[in-house]
C-alpha cells in the first residue's frame, strides 16, 4: 500500500468516523504491510572495476537481494539492504527498521524512512561464518584460525528457555542443508553439504600458539615505540616488562603441552570466544569447561581454513553460503517474527544450492519463495486483518447499551476479532474452556488489551461488566484481571499523557486459595485505586483515593465471577456476583483516612479502557474474560 495512502486512510478512520477508534495509526503499523525502503542511502555503490570475478560477484549480490525481496516483504517496519564485497568473503546485510507516522520520521512526500539506530539486522554471506571470531595472534595470509559456537550454543538460562520454542534443524524448508543454532540461527549452503572447515587439535592450537609470540614481541616492540618516540630508555624499560610478560605465557604454553601429552591429538575447546596470546593462563585452564558450560554449550571449537580454502574465497564461486538470522517468535512482535519466518521458511534453498552448485538443475526456471502460498496467504491476512473492521456494525445494541462482546463470532486459537494488543510478549487468544459455556478472551500476561471500536469517550454514567474465569491453582493467587479507566488526553502513538489534566481508575481482582481463609494469608483481593492530576485526593502529601477488600467470591473452587462497575454521579460503586462489594464511601486516602465527600470530578469522561493480565505465575494460571458489556446509566 502507498503510504500516503496508508496515513491518509489511517487517520481518516482515527478521526472521522461517528465511532472513535482507540486504535491509533501508530499502532495499526505492526499490523501493516510496509515492504522495501526506495530510497538506497545505505547500499554500497559497487563497480566491476575491470575485474571479471568483481563483476560476477556484484551479479550474484544483486540476484540475493531481489530474491530476497520476493521472499520476504516487511510488516511493520521498513527493509532496507547493504551489498559490500571484502577480499574473502561478500554478501548483503539487510535489516527491518522501526517506523513512525510522527513527522520528523517522515520523508517530504509523506513515506516512512528509517527510525535510526532502531534496527534488526539479518543476511546472506559468501564464506562467512555467524557466531564465529578468528584467532587474531596466530592468523596469517595463509592460515585462518577461528572459534565457532556450537550448534545449540547457549550462554544462560535465557537463551535456553527462548530456544525450546525453536525446532533444532530450524524449519522442514531447512532440513535437507546444514543447520546451525548459536547467537545466530544460520543455514549453510555448500557442495555436498560439506563445510570446509578444519578441526584444530589441542596440540596444533599450543604449537601455533607458541609460534605466534615472537611476532608477537614484534607488535610489542613497535607498540612501545609508538608510545615513547625518541626516549631510548622508557622504549627499553616497557619493552623488557612485556617480554617478560610474553615469556610468561610461552612458559604456560609449554606447561599445557606437559599437561595435556596425552591428549594432544583430542579436538581443541576453549572456555574463552576471542582467545589471545594472554588466554594461555595455567589457572584458569583454558581447556577445562565447567559442568554448566557444557550443559548450554557456552564452550568454542576451534577450527581452521586451509591456504587452499583461503585462495577459493577469493573467488566469485562461493565455497559455502549463510543465511543468518535472530530467532524470534511471535512474542517478539510481528516485525521481527515476520523478518525470521522469511528467512527460514520462505527462502528457497533448494533454488538456491542449484544455482550456485547445480545450475542445470533450475534449467532456466524463476525463483519462486519456498512455501509461497503460505507466504501470500499470510500477507494478505496483514492487508485485510480483521481487526481493521468494526465486529459491532451488524449487531444491534438496545439505546443503554454502549459496547458489547462474548467472542462469540471468533474462532478458538484466533486473535479476538475488535481489540488490541501490543504483539510483543505473549499474545492474547480466544479459549474455550471445559465446562464452561461459551467462548473466552485469555490476555496475554503484561499486555493492554483495548477494544478498538468504542463510542467515546465514555458518558460520565456508566456501567461496565464481565464475566472472569480462573485455571486451576494450588498457589496462594490464581488468574487476576486490571481493568483501567483514563481522561488523560491521549497521544498519536496511544500514549496517555499523564503530565496533562486527567483522572485514572484502576480495579483489580486476584483469586485467592480458599485454604487461606482462616488465616491472615489469604491473598485473593479486590482493589480500586483512583489517581488525579492535578492531585484532589491528598494526605500527608501523598495522593490517590483507594479501596481493598478480600475477594472470596473468586478462588481455586470458585473458578469464575461476575463483576460489575458503576460510575454514578461521581460515586464508583462494585458488584461481585450481584453483590455490592464496596461504594464510594468505603474508599480511603493514601493512609486510611476517609474522604468526606470525594467523588468522582463532575465532568469526567473516560477516554481509554483496556484491561491487564496481572496474574502472579502467567504460565501456570490462565485468567480468562468474556462477556463484556458497557451502558448509559
Amino acid at each position: 500500500m502507498n503510504f500516503r495512502k496508508l496515513l491518509i486512510c489511517c487517520c481518516t478512520l482515527f478521526l472521522s468516523t461517528a465511532i472513535l477508534a482507540q486504535f491509533t495509526p501508530e499502532q495499526r503499523i505492526e499490523d501493516s504491510v510496509i515492504g522495501w525502503w526506495e530510497n538506497l542511502k545505505y547500499d554500497k555503490k559497487l563497480t566491476p572495476d575491470n575485474n571479471p570475478e568483481r563483476k560476477k560477484k556484484i551479479e550474484r549480490l544483486d540476484k540475493l537481494v531481489e530474491w530476497m525481496k520476493k521472499s520476504y516483504t516487511p510488516v511493520g517496519g521498513l527493509g532496507t539492504y547493504t551489498r559490500y564485497i571484502n577480499t574473502s568473503n561478500w554478501g548483503v546485510q539487510f535489516a527491518v527498521w522501526n517506523v513512525s507516522f510522527n513527522k520528523e520520521w517522515l520523508d517530504p512526500k509523506g513515506k516512512f524512512r528509517p527510525i535510526p539506530e532502531e534496527l534488526t539486522k539479518f543476511g546472506v554471506q559468501a564464506n562467512g561464518i555467524p557466531g564465529s571470531y578468528p584467532i587474531s595472534f596466530i592468523n596469517t595470509p595463509l592460515q585462518y584460525y577461528f572459534t565457532w559456537q556450537p550448534d545449540g550454543y547457549g550462554l544462560n538460562e535465557q537463551s535456553d528457555k527462548k530456544r525450546k520454542q525453536l525446532d533444532p534443524r530450524i524449519d522442514p524448508n531447512a532440513y535437507p542443508f546444514i543447520t546451525h543454532i548459536n547467537d545466530w540461527v544460520t543455514v549453510y549452503l555448500a557442495p555436498e553439504n560439506k563445510l570446509p572447515f578444519t578441526t584444530v587439535s589441542r596440540g596444533e592450537l599450543l604449537n601455533q600458539a607458541e609460534a605466534a609470540l615472537d611476532g608477537q614481541l614484534e607488535i610489542e616492540k613497535k607498540d612501545v615505540e609508538q608510545k615513547w618516540p625518541g626516549n631510548l630508555k622508557a622504549q627499553q624499560e616497557a619493552f623488557a616488562y612485556r617480554k617478560t610478560e610474553v615469556d610468561k605465557y610461552r612458559n604456560n604454553i609449554q606447561q599445557l603441552k606437559k599437561k595435556y601429552a596425552n591428549t594432544l591429538s583430542e579436538p581443541a575447546v576453549l572456555r574463552n570466544m576471542q582467545p589471545g596470546f594472554k588466554s594461555f593462563n595455567l589457572d584458569p585452564d583454558p581447556f577445562v569447561i565447567t559442568g554448566l558450560e557444557r550443559d548450554r554449550k557456552a564452550y568454542y571449537p576451534v577450527y581452521k581454513l586451509t591456504q587452499d580454502v583461503i585462495e577459493k574465497c577469493k573467488t566469485s564461486q562461493p565455497q559455502w553460503i549463510a543465511f543468518w538470522v535472530p530467532f524470534k517468535s511471535k512474542e517478539d512482535g510481528n516485525q521481527l517474527v515476520e523478518m525470521y519466518r522469511s528467512m527460514t521458511r520462505h527462502i528457497n534453498f533448494n533454488y538456491l544450492y542449484n544455482y550456485f552448485y547445480a545450475p542445470e538443475k533450475n534449467n532456466g526456471l524463476p525463483y519462486k519463495p519456498a512455501n509461497e502460498t503460505e507466504l501470500n496467504t499470510r500477507l494478505e491476512n496483514y492487508r485485510k486483518k480483521a481487526h481493521h473492521a468494526n465486529p459491532y456494525i451488524r449487531q444491534q445494541l438496545s439505546p443503554r447499551e454502549f459496547f458489547k462482546d462474548d467472542f462469540s463470532s471468533n474462532a478458538i486459537g484466533a486473535r479476538p476479532a475488535g481489540w488490541y494488543f501490543r504483539t510483543y510478549g505473549e499474545h492474547t487468544v480466544i479459549a474455550g474452556l471445559n465446562g464452561t459455556p461459551g467462548k473466552w478472551m485469555k490476555p496475554g500476561y503484561g499486555s493492554n488489551i483495548q477494544p478498538m471500536w468504542l463510542k467515546g469517550p465514555l458518558p460520565e454514567n456508566f456501567s461496565l461488566e464481565f464475566d472472569l474465569v480462573t485455571d486451576d491453582f494450588k498457589s496462594r493467587t490464581g488468574g487476576a484481571i486490571r481493568v483501567h479507566l483514563s481522561s488523560y488526553p491521549r497521544l498519536e502513538d496511544g500514549r496517555e499523557q499523564t503530565g496533562q489534566p486527567g483522572i485514572s481508575l484502576d480495579l483489580d481482582i486476584i483469586a485467592g486459595n480458599e485454604n487461606d481463609f482462616n488465616n491472615n494469608n489469604y491473598m485473593g483481593e479486590t482493589r480500586l485505586e483512583l489517581h488525579t492530576n492535578p492531585s484532589i485526593f491528598k494526605e500527608n502529601f501523598s495522593e490517590g483515593l483507594f479501596f481493598k477488600g478480600a475477594t472470596r467470591h473468586f478462588t481455586n473452587r470458585k473458578k469464575s465471577i461476575h463483576v460489575k462497575m458503576e460510575v454514578k454521579n461521581g460515586e464508583i460503586s462494585l458488584f461481585q456476583n450481584g453483590l455490592k462489594v464496596s461504594t464510594q464511601s468505603d474508599m480511603r486516602l493514601t493512609y486510611g483516612k476517609e474522604c468526606q465527600g470525594c467523588k468522582v470530578p463532575p465532568g469526567t469522561k473516560f477516554k481509554t479502557l483496556y484491561f491487564r493480565n496481572i496474574t502472579n505465575e502467567p504460565d501456570l494460571n490462565g485468567i480468562y474474560l468474556s462477556n463484556i458489556s458497557m451502558n448509559t446509566l
